[in-house]
C-alpha cells in the first residue's frame, strides 16, 4: 500500500514544533534549577541570620557559657513559621555546652568558608530520621577578662518550608513554559501558514489556467526560494507545448499528405480497370489501404482531442443536421451497392457536447461499419432520439462471442473473406469516452434484426 505524502506543512511544523519544544524543556529545567538555587540561598541566609541571632545572645560568665534561650527561641519562632529550629552550641573540641545533643555536629570536611562576612559551613543532614539543613557558624566569645572563646554554633532546620517553595517554583516554572510553548507554536503555525500562502496562491493559479495555455508563468509573490522551480516549470511548458505542436502539425499534415496521394492513386486504377483485371485487385487492394489510413488518423485525432481542441471545451454539436450530413455523404456508396441508407429522428435539435469533427468521425465509422459489415441491399438506418444517435442495420448481426471484444483494436468478428482492420469501433468508442457518452451494442443472428450501436449522454444508455 502506497504511503501518504506529508504536505509541506506538515512537515515545516514537524522540523519547527519537536526541537523548539525541547529548547523550551531545557529552558524549563534550568530555571527550575535557577530558581531552586536561589531558593536555598534565600532559606541558608535566614538560616544563618537564626544562627547569628543566636551567638548574640551567649555570654561567657564565671567561666561557663550562658544562654538567653527564651530571647533566641522567641526571635527563631518569630522568623521561622512553617519549619520547626534546633540548635547545639559546642567548644572548639566539639564538647557540648548547650542545646540538642543528638544535633550533627559540623563535621572537618569541607572547611567553613567566609560568607555573609562570617565563618559559616552549610550542609545537609539528619536528626531524629528527618532530613534537615544546617548551618554550623564559628563565633568567638570573650569573658570578663577579655580571653577568647571559640565556638560552634549549629542551627538546623527542617524542610517542610523550602518542599512547599520548591514545588510551587515547579509549578510556577511548569504553567509559565507551557504558556510559552503555546504561544511559540501558536506563532510558529502561524508563520508557515503566512509563508506558504503564495505557494498556495501560485497552485490556484495554476488550477486556473486553461488547458490550452502552455505561457511562462510569473507569479508576483513567489518567494525567491521557488524561482528556480517556477523557472524549470517553465522551461518544461516551453518544451511541451513545442511538442503539441509539433504533434498537431503532424497530423494535419499526415492527414493531407497521405490521403491526397492514395486518392489519386485510387482514381488511376479505376481507369485503368478496364484494360487489365489484376488492376482491380490492386485498386480493391489500394481502397483498402485509404480506409485503413484514414481510420488510423481518425483514431489518433480521438486520442489527443483533449489536447487538439482543448479550446472547444464546453462547446456543444446538433446531432439532426449533423447525422443529414453524414448521410449524404455516404449516399452515393449506399446506392452504388443497392443499400438502404435512411434517416429517422422524433425530436427536432439533439444537443451533445464534443466537437463538430470529431462526433461527425464517429457516425461515419458507425454508418462505414454498418455498410462494409453487411450484404448489398441492407436496409442502414440512422436515428436521433432525445439524447443518443444510432445507427441500425439489418445485417447477419454479430455473434455473441464476438460483442464484449468488437470494441477493441484491430479486433474483427467478420469472416476471413470480408476485409477490414478492426478500428471502426474502436474510433466510436474513443471518442466517446472522450466526450463523456456511452456506447451500446444490441445484436441478433436473427433474419432482419441485424446490429444495433448507440451512443448516449445521459443515465440510460438502454436501446
Amino acid at each position: 500500500m502506497a504511503r501518504t505524502a506529508a504536505s509541506l506543512r506538515a512537515r515545516l511544523l514537524s522540523w519547527i514544533l519537536p526541537p523548539l519544544a525541547g529548547l523550551i524543556a531545557i529552558n524549563a529545567w534550568v530555571a527550575y534549577g535557577n530558581a531552586i538555587e536561589a531558593s536555598n540561598e534565600a532559606y541558608d541566609r535566614a538560616l544563618y541570620l537564626a544562627s547569628r541571632a543566636l551567638a548574640e545572645e551567649l555570654v561567657w560568665r564565671e567561666g561557663a557559657l550562658q544562654v538567653n534561650v527564651l530571647r533566641a527561641a522567641g526571635y527563631l519562632l518569630e522568623n521561622h513559621t512553617g519549619a520547626r529550629l534546633y540548635y547545639r552550641i559546642s567548644d572548639a573540641s566539639g564538647r557540648q555546652l548547650a542545646g540538642e545533643a543528638a544535633l550533627p555536629a559540623a563535621g572537618p570536611e569541607p572547611a567553613a568558608s567566609v560568607k555573609y562576612y562570617a565563618l559559616v559551613q552549610f550542609e545537609d543532614g539528619q536528626f531524629r530520621g528527618r532530613p534537615v539543613r544546617l548551618a554550623h557558624l564559628t563565633h568567638v566569645l570573650e569573658d570578663e577578662q577579655d580571653r577568647p572563646h571559640i565556638l560552634k554554633i549549629s542551627v538546623a532546620e527542617t524542610l517542610e518550608t523550602r518542599q512547599q517553595m520548591v514545588q510551587l517554583q515547579l509549578r510556577e516554572t511548569l504553567v509559565s513554559q507551557t504558556l510559552l510553548l503555546l504561544a511559540a507554536g501558536l506563532l510558529v503555525i502561524t508563520g508557515v501558514q503566512h509563508g506558504i500562502r503564495p505557494l498556495e496562491n501560485f497552485r490556484q493559479r495554476l488550477a486556473e489556467r486553461g488547458d490550452d495555455d502552455l505561457s511562462p508563468i510569473h507569479p508576483p509573490d513567489l518567494p525567491r526560494e521557488l524561482r528556480p522551480l517556477v523557472g524549470t516549470l517553465n522551461s518544461y511548458l516551453a518544451r511541451l507545448g513545442r511538442l503539441i505542436d509539433i504533434r498537431k502539425r503532424f497530423l494535419d499534415n499526415a492527414a493531407h499528405q497521405l490521403r491526397t496521394p492514395l486518392t489519386v492513386l485510387k482514381t488511376q486504377l479505376a481507369l485503368a480497370d478496364r484494360e487489365s483485371s489484376a488492376l482491380a485487385a490492386a485498386r480493391k487492394t489500394t481502397d483498402e489501404a485509404v480506409r485503413l489510413t484514414e481510420q488510423l488518423l481518425a483514431m489518433t485525432r480521438a486520442e489527443h482531442a483533449g489536447e487538439m481542441h482543448a479550446s472547444a471545451a464546453g462547446t456543444s454539436v446538433d446531432l439532426v443536421p449533423l447525422a443529414r450530413q453524414v448521410i449524404q455523404e455516404y449516399l452515393p456508396r449506399a446506392l452504388q451497392r443497392g443499400d438502404d441508407l435512411g434517416f429517422e429522428t422524433s425530436v427536432d435539435r439533439c444537443e451533445a457536447p464534443g466537437t463538430e469533427a470529431l462526433l461527425h468521425e464517429a457516425l461515419g465509422n458507425l454508418i462505414d461499419n454498418a455498410l462494409h459489415h453487411t450484404p448489398a441491399g441492407t436496409r442502414v438506418t440512422v436515428r436521433v432520439g432525445p439524447s443518443w444517435v444510432e445507427v441500425e442495420d439489418t445485417g447477419p448481426g454479430i455473434a455473441h462471442e464476438h460483442q464484449a471484444h468488437v470494441f477493441e483494436r484491430f479486433y474483427r468478428a467478420a469472416s476471413p473473406s470480408v476485409r477490414g482492420s478492426g478500428l471502426g469501433l474502436a474510433i466510436v468508442r474513443e471518442i466517446a469516452q472522450q466526450y463523456g457518452a456511452q456506447v451500446t451494442l444490441r445484436s441478433a443472428e436473427t433474419p432482419d434484426q441485424g446490429t444495433v450501436v448507440r451512443l448516449t449522454w445521459g443515465k440510460d444508455p438502454a436501446i
